[in-house]
């Protein structure tokens, strides 16, 4: 093949993927758009634009709450996902020891159960322990969804990272805390910050278990949203749910600029 048909198979490929790119995000630019809408029609301003639902949403304790709630269940949520995470990545890629197998496959199971099978038997677990309608009730199912798709991540990473390095830090008398601290931790960083990320927005954007979790106190944001959209169709639906993109966009913003500092 010459260079000049791989050239053009090249730069038709970057065109495909900026369409692609265009036309995933088409419907939330189009929820913006609609966000400034005057009047009470779910339909995008033709003439005068407003902030008047965003300023409804900021201005009403309901929404604020569940804002706060949904960043608060998602910082929780991270903590727990990639804790669990890291650690049955670090017992099954540094240590051999029967039912090993067993345990990678069993982190992944909540990837193959639907939303609405867990948050059922998520229910009478939380009720039971007293735990049900608190943000750590949610945090906990939160984790759980997003426990897989951390683990894998830092499974991969730690495959990659030589053991040796860590075995040699140990040589040297550093202890196991202190040489995973100093170089495996260092050497697997971006991963843990994709993780971070992945675990932030599913948090953010887990609708589901809310729904089964939450009660009106400890009520997300997506869920929330559910009533509203059930009984009236609002621009503020569009509102509050570019402040929701915003939320994920922030944390997203804030894994970059750490991961930039620490490179």
């Amino acid at each position: 093949m010459s260079d000049h048909v791989s050239r053009w198979l090249l730069r038709g490929g970057q065109i495909l993927a900026v369409l692609l790119l265009l036309a995933m995000l088409a419907p939330f630019g189009y929820a913006v758009w609609m966000s400034f809408a005057p009047g009470e029609l779910l339909e995008p301003p033709t003439g005068h634009w407003s902030l008047r639902w965003y300023r409804e949403v900021l201005g009403s304790a309901r929404w604020t709450t569940a804002l706060r709630t949904t960043a608060q269940v998602a910082g929780m949520s991270v903590i727990g996902s990639v804790a669990g995470g890291l650690g049955v990545a670090l017992a099954v890629t540094r240590y051999r020891f029967r039912g090993r197998p067993a345990l990678s496959g069993a982190v992944l199971v909540p990837l193959f159960v639907p939303a609405v099978v867990l948050g059922m038997g998520l229910l009478p677990l939380v009720r039971a322990a007293g735990l049900w309608g608190t943000t750590a009730s949610l945090a906990a199912a939160h984790s759980l969804v997003s426990l897989p798709v951390v683990f894998l991540l830092l499974r991969s990473a730690l495959a990659q990272a030589d053991p040796d390095l860590e075995r040699a830090a140990r040589g040297l008398g550093a202890g196991p805390v202190t040489a995973f601290r100093r170089v495996t931790l260092p050497l697997v960083y971006p991963a843990v910050l994709a993780g971070v990320v992945i675990a932030f927005i599913l948090s953010v954007n887990e609708f589901v278990l809310a729904v089964f979790l939450s009660t009106p106190r400890t009520r997300t944001l997506p869920a929330a949203l559910w009533p509203e959209s059930r009984d009236k169709e609002t621009p503020l639906l569009a509102a509050a749910s570019c402040l929701s993109v915003l939320v994920a966009l922030a944390g997203m913003g804030l894994s970059a600029w750490l991961l930039r500092r620490r490179l």
